[in-house]
């Protein structure tokens, strides 16, 4: 026997748990790619979306850069002194400058040079304060790359320098200051050089703006130049290594690949050693909206990068793998416990299989019973699917059901009359059949005869009523009916209700009112409103009234259906909100909210008429349908 439960045992494992066992598996390697995307998906969003403000900053730290260097070089006071450079044009530039220095606070320095690079008029900023610098301590700038690429420009051109660090008399500023210079050449009105202007922009004011973007969506943010420099880091130690000695510190000697990838495309993103990069170029000098005048360089772009360094990347690949682990463990664990379960039930099968083998002639009769069990628990359960399916019919077939019941009654007791009168003529025959009693049985079976053909004739009548509520139900078509048939026919559906409770609805209807409209939706309508009232109208215990009400108005142009009760009524703040979707005040109490909300539909929407509504708290609500009859 122990032999036996091994076989078992081991068929188990090889037909159901491997096939479990390599279905986990591939589920696993599928949900591991999966999660680890969904792990990475933040991350990624971060990337991007420091990219692109830190993108629309760039844009508009220059853009105003800019700006502002074309409306001083453009100033009035910028073109006298060009044309006569005397004391009074030149006190006029100066406070000019003045004054737009302190009023920005972005500039370092701003500069006029002359046509041989010197400074003629220089206004500093200096620990917030705009100063004019005296003549005897202007320099000349003719060697500096600054202004002889400046002077080579033509006429309302604009030059942007490389982002550097500041440098005074030939030696770097302490602190050190970040600055951008742009500059733009200047002409007289006889067309001839007259030098340059320049702004000296601090630097770090964009480069603050920068490192905010790049802690709020992690850090990973940085600015780097053409030739790979780091302008802005997350390790401060790394920026500027090609003022300050250091040629190693670029992102072209530490990530050679990644470097190369990113300088032959304008923007991407992608993995590789290092971790997850993105990247978009930025060329200062682009300005987008002056195609004659601007000077683009594109050697001197910069490119803001993200880089996700690969130690979180396995960091993430480590804590998906785990989870992936566990639940592949836990999964094989499941199968592998309900494999055994199997294996012992069909174990215990096996041996009282053999068990009832051994005694077969015994227990043959008991087979053939529990045969015939198995087949009518099988006609069962047939039975109450068939039962299952019939109940779906829902509130229409219950109201087809009762209104049925009392024909089928009357004609069941006929019937049933008739048959026992039957009875008693075979036994007549049998002992001598007597005139009085052919004649008693004769007009019994008139009698019933004619109540079986009566109740079959108001069933027939039930019937084709419920037909044609159902057809119109299932439709929207448009055709001529009686209204007061169409309410007659709703009202059907409510009388299981209503013989279960203590309200009434009352009809106040003329004798016939014929249409030409949509029988389908108005009924429904009609069905909605009275269903309303019963529902929400009355409190629990109370009895009431709804009535109905329908006919042609004065001017014979509409048709008003008015369904009213004598409830609770509404407030006005629940009046405003009746027909909004999913407003219900009977939420905990099998209310939806939708019933009003598609009444309103169907009378604006399918029939064109007008749903009005009036109610007071404590005395009723009063619903009014004006349908158009044109």
């Amino acid at each position: 026997m122990q032999r036996f439960s091994r076989r078992v045992l081991l068929r188990s494992l090889l037909t159901l748990f491997l096939p479990w066992a390599l279905l986990i598996l591939v589920l696993t390697v599928l949900l591991y790619d999966r999660l680890l995307d969904a792990k990475l998906a933040p991350r990624l969003h971060d990337q991007q979306a420091s990219l692109s403000e830190g993108l629309g900053v760039l844009n508009r730290y220059v853009a105003s850069l800019r700006g502002n260097l074309l409306f001083l070089s453009q100033h009035p006071a910028m073109g006298a002194v060009l044309e006569r450079g005397d004391p009074q044009n030149l006190a006029l530039l100066r406070r000019l400058m003045l004054d737009f220095s302190q009023s920005s606070g972005r500039y370092d320095q701003i500069r006029w040079l002359d046509e041989r690079g010197q400074e003629r008029v220089r206004v500093d900023l200096r620990e917030g304060l705009a100063v004019r610098v005296p003549d005897p301590e202007l320099q000349n700038k003719a060697d500096r790359y600054f202004f002889v690429e400046a002077m080579q420009l033509p006429p309302g051109a604009f030059y942007l320098s490389r982002f550097d660090l500041n440098q005074e008399r030939g030696q770097l500023e302490r602190p050190l200051k970040p600055t951008l210079r742009a500059a733009t050449p200047l002409f007289d009105k006889a067309g001839r050089a007259r030098g340059v202007l320049v702004l000296n922009y601090l630097g770090q004011v964009l480069l603050d703006r920068v490192g905010q973007i790049s802690t709020r969506y992690g850090g990973y943010l940085e600015l780097v130049d053409f030739e790979g420099y780091w302008i802005y880091s997350r390790n401060p130690g790394q920026a500027w290594g090609f003022m300050l000695d250091r040629p190693q510190d670029t992102v072209a000697s530490r990530y050679p690949q990644s470097w190369a990838r990113m300088r032959s495309q304008p923007s991407g993103q992608f993995i590789d050693a290092a971790g997850l990069w993105a990247f978009v170029r930025f060329d200062p000098g682009d300005s987008g909206d002056d195609p004659d005048g601007a000077e683009r360089d594109s050697g001197r772009d910069w490119l803001l990068v993200s880089l996700l360094p690969v130690d979180i990347l396995q960091s993430l690949r480590l804590q998906v793998f785990w989870q992936m682990l566990a639940f592949g463990a836990f999964m094989l664990f499941v199968g592998l416990a309900v494999v055994l379960r199997l294996a012992l039930t069909e174990a215990d099968r096996d041996r009282a299989l053999a068990g009832l083998e051994a005694r077969g002639d015994e227990l043959a009769q008991s087979n053939r019973q529990l045969t015939d069990t198995v087949e009518a628990l099988q006609r069962t359960r047939g039975a109450l699917i068939q039962a299952e399916k019939l109940s779906s019919l829902g509130t229409l077939v219950a109201g087809v059901a009762h209104e049925l019941n009392t024909p089928i009654g009357a004609a069941s007791v006929a019937a049933s009359a008739l048959d026992k009168s039957r009875e008693q003529l075979e036994q007549g025959f049998r002992e001598g059949l007597q005139r009085s009693a052919l004649e008693r049985f004769l007009q019994r079976n008139a009698e019933g005869l004619a109540i079986i053909l009566a109740n079959l004739g108001r069933m027939a009548l039930l019937t084709r009523a419920f037909k044609q509520l159902a057809t119109d139900r299932a439709s929207v078509e448009r055709r001529r009916f009686d209204l007061v048939a169409l309410v007659d026919e709703v009202m059907l559906v409510f009388a299981p209700r209503l013989k279960a409770t203590a309200h009434r609805v009352l009809l106040n209807l003329p004798p016939s009112l014929m249409l030409d409209s949509y029988p389908g939706p108005l009924g429904q309508i009609v069905q909605n409103l009275i269903e309303n009232a019963l529902v929400h109208a009355f409190a629990p215990g109370e009895s009431g009234t709804v009535r109905v009400r329908a006919d042609i108005d004065d001017g014979g142009r509409h048709c008003v259906i008015e369904v009213e009760d004598d409830g609770c009524g509404m407030t006005e703040e629940v009046l405003a909100r009746i027909f909004d979707p999913f407003f219900t005040t009977r939420r905990g109490s099998g209310g939806t909210g939708l019933g009003l909300h598609l009444t309103h539909q169907l009378a604006v929407d399918i029939l064109g008429a007008e749903l009005q509504v009036s109610s007071t708290p404590g005395r009723g609500t009063l619903f009014r349908v004006r349908l158009p009859l044109g």
